[in-house]
């Protein structure tokens, strides 16, 4: 039996008599049992376990069993704001803490590491009434993410011009390259990194447009630091083609039909040498060699 009065100020061990007989009627349960409905009448909103709870002569069940339920959802709420600093301070608290108690009914929490549980936010405000109308709502909570995320991923080898050098020059058409775990791309209706980055330096946010070319953004891990910053249209192809399999040979070929062909080689070992000083490349491999 779960002794609810003894978490009232003043409360004593004995049980009202009124709630005597309320728990004599109660089907007996193991403590396995009451622990398993308490979790869901907090989690879930299941109320089975209220036949359980005595009444402490002052307030109801039901009334006892809402203080755990709210403190819960609260914590929730607080997690949310913890994991999104920038997005409450952009939305401001009341209306975060509205949206939050909204996402936490749409999400409940299915994971005991609380690590993960805003993982659908980005989603949420792009697709629920009225954040949909805001494309900066659920794209500074993708960017946010994105940078937690950076900053968590496994720490992995970094590739270096010196491994480069060491490329017979007949092989580098054939070359294809992989990613640091850390490194993400994302896609920009508006113009969210200028958002982001008033929102960093605690100013007032930037009015939030959409540009005419969406803002190209790669988000990556570099000296412990996560970081983000904007590509060029052109570099954003690269880097996407790149991701998905294309070999140096085949990238100077795409950047020679999306611009000059002259200077398209120059340009792919441009990209290829920011991605490496950036430390966003983890391996250069022989295509051939590794199918």
């Amino acid at each position: 039996m779960i002794d609810v009065s003894l978490n009232e100020p003043g409360a004593t061990r004995s049980v009202p008599r009124s709630s005597k007989s309320e728990v004599q009627s109660a089907p007996s349960l193991t403590l396995a049992e009451l622990q398993d409905l308490f979790q869901r009448a907090v989690m879930d909103g299941d109320g089975a376990i209220l036949q359980s709870i005595p009444g402490n002569g002052r307030t109801t069940s039901d009334v006892l069993l809402g203080v755990y339920q709210y403190a819960y959802r609260g914590r929730l709420a607080d997690i949310l704001g913890i994991d999104h600093p920038l997005l409450k301070r952009h939305m401001g608290n009341d209306v975060f803490d509205e949206m939050a108690h909204a996402y936490i009914t749409a999400y409940p929490s299915n994971t005991p590491n609380v690590r993960w549980f805003a993982r659908h936010l980005p989603t949420f405000l792009k697709t629920t009434a009225p954040y949909d109308a805001h494309a900066d709502l659920s794209e500074l909570a993708e960017l946010e993410q994105a940078l937690a995320n950076a900053f968590d991923a496994a720490d992995e080898p970094v590739l270096s011009l010196v491994d480069l050098q060491a490329v017979p020059p007949d092989q580098w058409a054939a070359l294809i390259f992989q990613r640091h775990a850390s490194a993400a791309r994302m896609t920009s209706r508006c113009n969210i990194y200028e958002c982001w980055q008033a929102l960093q330096d605690e100013e007032e946010p930037a009015t939030i447009n959409e540009p005419v070319v969406n803002q190209e953004l790669i988000v990556w891990r570099k000296d412990e630091m996560s970081r983000v910053r904007i590509m060029t249209t052109e570099e954003a192809m690269a880097w996407d083609e790149v991701m998905r399999g294309a070999t140096f040979g085949s990238l100077c070929e795409m950047l020679a039909v999306y611009d000059a062909p002259d200077t398209a080689p120059m340009r792919a070992a441009q990209f290829l040498q920011t991605w490496i000083s950036a430390e966003l490349l983890t391996t250069a491999s022989n295509k051939a060699r590794s199918s």
